[in-house]
């Protein structure tokens, strides 16, 4: 896992070798702390960090379950989460911010992750393939009730988030296949944008919001030859101003816009 500053400058590498692979980070709201996933123990667990590497904890201990891409809730005191045991579908989850009262929110008959928090803290919206689908954006209340889908079966949808106002939700289309984009909409599922046009024989993805709603990261392989690597990209909240972040790290993947401390 790395930092860098949105201007390209200052990139410093957290987390290394020694402790085994690190990925999905995401950065609690105060700026001062960043969850992970690791594999140091064998399995991926959920570990938090502060900002700088240090003071390295881990949350989850559950034996033969991967435990993917952390989120923090708005006030910092819960952490969703994506779990998946060996041969069995993934099923999100939230946990309190230091490890304790986890809690499965999804039905395992289906395969389900990369949850997040609504900006109000009371729903969360996340990926599944619940009906049959290869994969759909839909949202529950964060207790797992009410869960509805978003987005139709055409644009199999993943990775959502939502913007800091709670208005729309921005999401990836054509999971697990080529020329994947961005798209936006309303958090009701209303009114779809497609916001990247990466052409063909390319694609991106894995896309967040700044914590003032204006820019998005995300990931996209369009400057290689081919899907084999990737780097970090910005661009405005409509889709314009595209421009590198982090150039010299072929095979950048999941990334998260902090605030700062």
């Amino acid at each position: 896992i790395f930092t860098v500053r949105p201007d390209s400058s200052h990139p410093t590498q957290i987390t290394f070798d020694s402790t085994g692979h690190s990925s999905a980070p995401a950065w609690s709201p105060n700026g001062r702390q960043i969850a992970f996933s690791g594999d140091q123990s064998g399995e991926w667990q959920i570990y938090i960090m502060r900002n700088d590497g240090s003071h390295r904890r881990q949350l989850t201990f559950q034996a033969g379950v991967d435990h993917l891409n952390p989120r923090f809730s708005p006030d910092g005191h819960w952490i969703t989460f994506g779990a998946c045991r060996s041969g069995q579908p993934c099923s999100v989850y939230v946990m309190k911010s230091d490890g304790t009262g986890s809690r499965r929110l999804t039905n395992p008959v289906w395969n389900s992750g990369d949850p997040t928090f609504s900006p109000d803290g009371k729903q969360i919206a996340f990926d599944t393939n619940k009906g049959g689908l290869v994969s759909a954006i839909w949202v529950m209340d964060r207790d797992g009730s009410h869960q509805h889908r978003l987005t139709s079966p055409l644009f199999e949808g993943f990775y959502p988030d939502w913007s800091p106002d709670g208005a729309h939700i921005i999401y990836t289309s054509n999971c697990c296949l080529p020329r994947s984009q961005i798209w936006r909409m309303r958090a009701d599922g209303s009114h779809r944008t497609q916001l990247t046009h990466f052409p063909k024989g390319h694609q991106g993805g894995f896309a967040t919001y700044s914590p003032d709603g204006r820019k998005i990261v995300f990931v996209a392989d369009v400057k290689h030859p081919d899907v084999c690597c990737s780097d970090l990209f910005a661009m405005r909240a409509n889709g314009t101003h595209v421009h590198r972040v982090v150039a010299d790290q072929p095979g950048v993947f999941l990334s998260d816009w902090g605030s700062s401390p």
